[in-house]
């Protein structure tokens, strides 16, 4: 793949979408219900400030180290072999979230929508497809997702309207009856399922300005996060909390209760062709992480020499590693959050360990830059302390009456939607206008 290449602050923010989004849709409902019961779709504002810290470390670490990817900054910062140390750690812990994600995938496609044909053949086809993508450029898939989750947002972001007739408010009450510690304990299991954000920092090298990593990445992670809340409203308020929760492939089931009329009764077909692709983008975006981790150990940037035998053992790791579906859908909900939190604690305390030992010697590296707040960053802030205010005040008071409970969701939507208007307003005044 061509190193040189670059990708604007755009591609960068919609890159971020798709990683997070598409996979969160198939089986992570049925965890987040299983835990907030009705009160499940406020619960993805929690990880909003994990990801905005994250890209506050992104933008710190591109300015250290600019025209760097996140390995690369690991071996001059802690040296040779403790960086390669830190390194393998890091393609370890990638490879182990792609593998179990690519087996949710699978066995999804093998039990709801292609019956007879066996997982392993899906597993097969999707690594192939993975090699082949990462023959190309990381600005060809950008472009490429650009095209494909712009229609994919369109339509997931209107699936309350067409969702309208099956939607059910009543199945949403009564509104954080059951105090905070449910949606607390489920936001906690909604940051795990954002850690592999981490992987963007195999891609610090082809961004322009360090101001654009930060502004892309936090405003990627509030739109995903809208993108989501939508989607757990309409899992919850059309399936119910209970049924959700004891399902897998809820959102399969969601998709196939659109009825605009009694002739146009199967657009979840045409839902599914936008979501796949995403999916696949998403699996390439921790591929290519992989292969650019291993990159790092060598003098050359191309890492066209483990392309094909990383795929294989991609696609052989996927076959052998989980017996079921039950066994792989609990490890990418519950598994896969304590070993996110103690790679990315491991890691970048050991970056930042490093920075400050060699302080002298990097220092002459940091480069000027321009990230700037503004009162737009303060707003979404303060946006977010509304949303803990909402969740607080329904915690607080909606088991002594329904009408606060309906309030407090009331106020949650308004503070959220605030806080979307305003990151996506920060972000046009910081990164488009000065681009």
């Amino acid at each position: 793949m061509k190193d040189k290449m670059k990708i604007s602050a755009m591609q960068l923010m919609l890159l971020v979408c798709s990683l997070l989004v598409a996979s969160n849709m198939i089986s992570l409902p049925m965890a987040l219900t299983g835990i907030a019961r009705q009160d499940a779709w406020i619960v993805f504002v929690t990880p909003i400030p994990y990801g905005i810290a994250l890209a506050y470390i992104f933008w710190r670490l591109a300015r250290k180290m600019p025209n760097k990817n996140i390995f690369e900054m690991a071996k001059l910062a802690c040296g040779k072999w403790i960086g390669g140390a830190l390194n393998a750690v890091l393609i370890a812990y990638l490879l182990l979230d792609l593998v179990g994600q690519i087996r949710v995938y699978s066995d999804f496609f093998s039990a709801s929508i292609l019956l007879r044909t066996p997982s392993e053949y899906v597993v097969l086809l999707t690594a192939i497809l993975l090699m082949y993508i990462a023959t190309g450029s990381t600005e060809h898939l950008a472009r490429l997702n650009v095209v494909l989750i712009a229609l994919f947002i369109i339509f997931y972001t209107l699936l309350p309207l067409l969702l309208l007739n099956e939607i059910d408010l009543q199945k949403l009450e009564p509104i954080m009856a059951n105090g905070i510690a449910p949606p607390l304990k489920a936001g906690i299991l909604a940051i795990g399922a954002y850690g592999d954000l981490i992987v963007m920092g195999a891609f610090l090298h082809h961004v322009r300005k360090p101001r654009d990593i930060y502004f892309s990445v936090k405003v990627g992670v509030i739109f995903s996060s809208f993108m989501l809340t939508i989607w757990l409203f309409c899992v919850v308020s059309v399936i119910s909390p209970m049924l959700s929760s004891r399902l897998i492939y809820i959102g399969w089931i969601v998709v196939q209760q659109i009825h605009v009329t009694d002739f146009l009764d199967r657009i979840d077909l045409f839902l599914i062709s936008l979501y796949v692709p995403i999916l696949l983008i998403k699996f390439a975006i921790l591929y290519t992480g992989v292969l650019t981790g291993l990159a790092s150990y060598t003098k050359k940037k191309n890492y066209d020499f483990a392309n094909v035998m990383t795929g294989l053992i991609v696609a052989m790791l996927t076959d052998i590693m989980f017996s079921n579906m039950d066994e792989v859908s609990m490890f990418n909900i519950y598994g896969i959050m304590p070993i996110t939190i103690a790679v990315q604690v491991l890691f970048f305390g050991c970056l930042f360990i490093g920075f400050a030992l060699k302080r002298s010697s990097l220092g002459g590296a940091i480069i000027a830059d321009d990230r700037q707040n503004g009162s737009n960053g303060k707003l979404v802030w303060l946006s977010l302390f509304g949303c803990a205010a909402a969740i607080a005040f329904g915690a607080i008071y909606g088991h002594v009456s329904g009408m606060y409970g309906k309030i407090s969701g009331i106020l949650f939507i308004c503070a959220f939607l605030l806080c979307v208007f305003f990151g996506i307003n920060e972000y046009r005044q910081t990164t488009l206008k000065k681009a």
